[in-house]
Formats: structure tokens, C-alpha cells, sequence
């Protein structure tokens, strides 16, 4: 036996590998927003990519298990799931190169060709785990799956070629000039420079927009602090402005980078005198959306209230907004009312906001 003859059983092995490994490092995408975490993406990429060869031996299996078994429930499931693979799998390499337009999906409105890819991944998971579960005879791994040469040299040759296609598409992409080449190092595309509010507007998972006047709003500072505190738009102007140049990254494939001006959430949480216990800070909006922070990472934050010049729009914000560099755009809340200091540590908070 070679290193390119392929048991069935090795070729579903070797997919469902790259598979765990793609998905793990795409959900784990979402929460990436500073450039030392661009591994995540390149692992992402160079998975995803390490399946094309695999295919070649994967069709013939198909083609193998409809042959001997017909059309049943399994293999129609087998079809759907095959289906959903290449939706997703076409969706995020056209997204990645010449670029591919979105659509209106019900509950998420309009999404980009990466919200599509996500979408499509989404529906897929679960039919890949039914499939796995019918067919765990047929891929069932075993000790030597990983500690025998052979396999780990398998294992070295797919990776490699993930790799070298992944910067074989890179390098096409750029050379040709292709939409894709915009991409930041998270996949989203540039939607504007210093354009102010113009930009996109979205909202995790459909949040409404409140409408606040400027001298109704107030903001609490409260939980573990000395000195609670609730201000006005009058109070709050009072505080030195600061402005920062800072790139809001969103998750639905787009990213926009602009000067943010407002107050600096470290001189708010000054004045209100952090009691030594507190271990985080949570961001309320409106909407009841929040975030929470380490007081570390709070404290280099910014409430913003113009964007490049012009006063935050109300869908984007207004009054105030949560300027939160480094960190993916469903972090930055929108139209805060509310800064806790808990005592809770900041990494307890689902990954994924779940409100």
C-alpha cells in the first residue's frame, strides 16, 4: 500500500478531520478581532482546503455506496448533506476570491455571500453528525489512525497541499486583482474609510432600534463601585473627548474603519472609584443586548458619540456607543445605558452573544 491508496475508512477519517478542524476554527473566527489571531482564519482556510484532494477518492466512494445500496433514507440524507457541503464549501472560496453577493434570509434580513457560507455551515453541522453517527462503522478511528508513521504522513501531505492551495488562491486572487484581495485578515470586506455613518447597519440577531433624545438619556454606573453615579448628556460632554482611529470588524463579512470621538471609559471609571473585588465590566444597551469585559480591557475603551465628524446616527448608536478595538463588531454595543462593575471574571460570557 502507498501513501495515495486510500481505504475508504482512511478518506473518511482524513475528512472528518479537516472537517472538525474547519468548523472548530470557523466558530472560533467570530471572536477574533486583533490580527495575533489570525492563525484561527489560516487554519480555517488551509482545513477547508486540504478536502479537494480527498474528494477524488471521496466521489468514487459515493458513487461506490449508492451503487451497492440505492436510494434509501440514508443515502437521500447522504445527498442532502453532500448538497449543503458543497453550498457551504463554494460559498466561502468564491466569497474568499472573485466574490459572490448575498441574499434575504428570513429572521437575519439581508446577508452578505459570507453570512450565506455561515448559513449554509449551520444547516450543514447537524446533517454531518446524523451522517456520522449511520456511517461510524466505516470511519470509527483507532490508535494507529494516529500514532502509526503512515497516517501521520498522510496527515503531513494533506495539510500541505491545504497550505500550498490556500496561498496558491491568495497569491491568484491578488495577481488578478479579484474582489477577494480587499479581504482583511478576518474575511470581511472594506465598507467604507472615514465616511462617517456611512457604513452598514446591522444588529445581532435582529436587536430593534430604540429612539432616545439626547436629554432623556441617562447612564448608570453602578455594582461594585464607591461612587454610583447616573449622567446626562450635559455630564457626560463635560468629560475631555478623546478620538481614536479604530476598525469595526463584523462577523457578516464587512469592515469599516473610522475615527470614533467620545469619552474614555477609563476616566468614567475613575470617577466612580472601582472597588478592588470588581473583575469585570458589563456594557447595557437599550435593547437589554450587553457584553461584558475584564476591567482591563474595559478600561481602554471609548463611549462614542461622533463617528469621522458626524454626531453617531441613531441606528448606529445614538447617543453613545461601545468603541471596543480589537474585539469583533457584535462587541461594540450600541446605545448604552448602563456600565456594571461585577465581580464576576470577564472571560464568563458565551462567546456568541445568546440575547
Amino acid at each position: 500500500m502507498t501513501l495515495v491508496a486510500l481505504s475508504t475508512r482512511t478518506v473518511n477519517l482524513l475528512l472528518l478531520v479537516c472537517l472538525v478542524i474547519t468548523g472548530v476554527s470557523g466558530i472560533g473566527s467570530f471572536l477574533v478581532g486583533h490580527p495575533d489571531g489570525a492563525w484561527v482564519f489560516w487554519t480555517h482556510r488551509i482545513a477547508s482546503l486540504a478536502m479537494i484532494p480527498l474528494m477524488w477518492w471521496k466521489i468514487g466512494i459515493i458513487v461506490q455506496s449508492y451503487a451497492k445500496r440505492g436510494i434509501t433514507l440514508s443515502t437521500v440524507l447522504s445527498a442532502v448533506s453532500a448538497v449543503f457541503f458543497v453550498l457551504t464549501f463554494s460559498y466561502g472560496v468564491l466569497w474568499a476570491t472573485v466574490g459572490v453577493g448575498g441574499g434575504r434570509l428570513p429572521i437575519l434580513g439581508n446577508t452578505s455571500g459570507l453570512g450565506l457560507h455561515v448559513t449554509f455551515a449551520g444547516i450543514f453541522a447537524p446533517l454531518l453528525i446524523v451522517h456520522v453517527v449511520n456511517r461510524w462503522d466505516q470511519i470509527r478511528a483507532r490508535m494507529p489512525d494516529f500514532a502509526k508513521r503512515r497516517m501521520a504522513m498522510r496527515y503531513a501531505i494533506f495539510g500541505v497541499a491545504g497550505l500550498l492551495l490556500w496561498r496558491g488562491t491568495e497569491t491568484t486572487t491578488t495577481q488578478a486583482g479579484w474582489e477577494g484581495s480587499e479581504r482583511r485578515f478576518t474575511g470581511s470586506k472594506p465598507r467604507g474609510r472615514f465616511t462617517g455613518n456611512d457604513y452598514p447597519t446591522v444588529n445581532w440577531l435582529t436587536d430593534p432600534h430604540p429612539r432616545i433624545e439626547a436629554d432623556e438619556w441617562r447612564l448608570r454606573i453602578d455594582g461594585l463601585v464607591l461612587n454610583r453615579m447616573t449622567l446626562t448628556m450635559d455630564d457626560f460632554e463635560g468629560y475631555e473627548q478623546q478620538s481614536i482611529e479604530a476598525i469595526l470588524d463584523c462577523t457578516g463579512g464587512w469592515f469599516t474603519e473610522q475615527r470614533w470621538t467620545g469619552v474614555p471609559v477609563r476616566d468614567l471609571l475613575d470617577d466612580a472609584k472601582v472597588r478592588d473585588s470588581a473583575r469585570s465590566v458589563v456594557f447595557h444597551s437599550e435593547t437589554g443586548y450587553r457584553r461584558r469585559y475584564s476591567v482591563r480591557q474595559a478600561r481602554r475603551m471609548l463611549l462614542a458619540v461622533e463617528v469621522t465628524d458626524e454626531t453617531i446616527s441613531r441606528r448606529k448608536g445614538y447617543p453613545v456607543r461601545l468603541v471596543a478595538p480589537g474585539h469583533r463588531g457584535f462587541g461594540w454595543v450600541k446605545w448604552v445605558v448602563r456600565i456594571e462593575l461585577s465581580d464576576l471574571p470577564g472571560w464568563l460570557e458565551s462567546p456568541l452573544p445568546l440575547q
